[in-house]
């Protein structure tokens, strides 16, 4: 027998981090997206208004209905554009904001003082709360022949009604994120000893916001459909009034086209009072 021993080659593995497109990293690589979260979000959110409007055109070329009754989509676009270019489209929006912003105002106010009271003061919760509540409950539109006497038709009945509108969603708002707020801040509150506006300021306010801008959402999307409705009601001017005008003169068209930016302003209003909640409240998204 031979005196050389036989011995296993050693083998000696590279351990430098290999790259994600060689070898078995590049099996294990999730594709990357063609496009980015947002284009992506963006493009799916435009299929449905483009299957509409695909649709819409299919109708007209069938003539399921009048061409009286259901205009086709390019008349609607011209019509629009006409009324951006006279700028009658700008004044009709600029009046119905400023009654929407009026209302909220005087009603979100109330709404968020009342709220303030009634989760605050036990008193006031446990006998007038209730009260304030039942004549809330009511629908706005069902106080219209009441208030259309007290007030009359002008100016002043759809300030009374919108202002009716917003006021629900902040008292509750308010009252709902006084009751709903950790108690553990009251007693960190309690043990560094602040103040009471300092108590307000730092713990009560902050942890309520999140309620508050709900409510804020909550009574502008209401108040955006009961101006409307009152506009088509009694009104010489806004959206409301520029609709019923369209359909009175028998032009489908310009009513086709102040439905579209209705809903276009209402979505353009939430969806920035939605960025701006997550922006004063991202404290609350994290710590959730």
């Amino acid at each position: 027998m031979s005196d050389v021993t036989f011995k296993a080659p050693v083998i000696i593995r590279d351990r430098r981090p290999q790259r994600a497109g060689a070898g078995e990293g590049a099996a294990r690589s999730w594709p990357r997206p063609w496009l980015p979260d947002a284009a992506a979000r963006v493009l799916l959110g435009l299929v449905p208004p483009l299957a509409l409007l695909a649709l819409w055109s299919y109708a007209v070329r069938q003539e399921w209905l009048a061409e009286q009754i259901l205009p086709a989509p390019i008349l609607v676009y011209e019509t629009t554009l006409d009324l951006l270019l006279t700028g009658q489209l700008a004044e009709e929006l600029s009046v119905s904001l400023a009654r929407v912003g009026a209302g909220l105002a005087i009603g979100g106010g109330l709404g968020l003082l009342f709220g303030l009271a009634f989760g605050l003061f036990r008193t006031l919760d446990l006998y007038v709360a209730p009260t304030v509540r039942a004549f809330c409950l009511v629908p706005s539109l069902g106080w219209l022949p009441f208030f259309m006497l007290v007030f009359g038709i002008g100016e002043t009945l759809k300030l009374v009604l919108i202002a009716k509108t917003c006021f629900l969603p902040l008292m509750v708002g308010a009252y709902e994120g006084l009751h709903s707020r950790p108690r553990k801040y009251d007693d960190v509150a309690s043990v560094l000893e602040l103040s009471w506006f300092s108590r307000v300021r730092l713990v009560v306010w902050p942890s309520i916001l999140p309620s508050i801008l709900t409510g804020i959402r909550q009574a502008l999307s209401r108040g955006w459909k009961v101006l409307i409705l009152v506009e088509m009601i009694s009104s010489a001017a806004g959206l409301g009034y520029l609709m019923m005008w369209g359909r009175k003169a028998f032009q489908l068209d310009v009513v086709f086209a102040t439905m579209i930016v209705i809903g276009l302003v209402g979505w353009a209003l939430d969806y920035a009072l939605t960025r701006f909640q997550h922006r004063a409240t991202a404290w609350s998204f994290k710590a959730a």
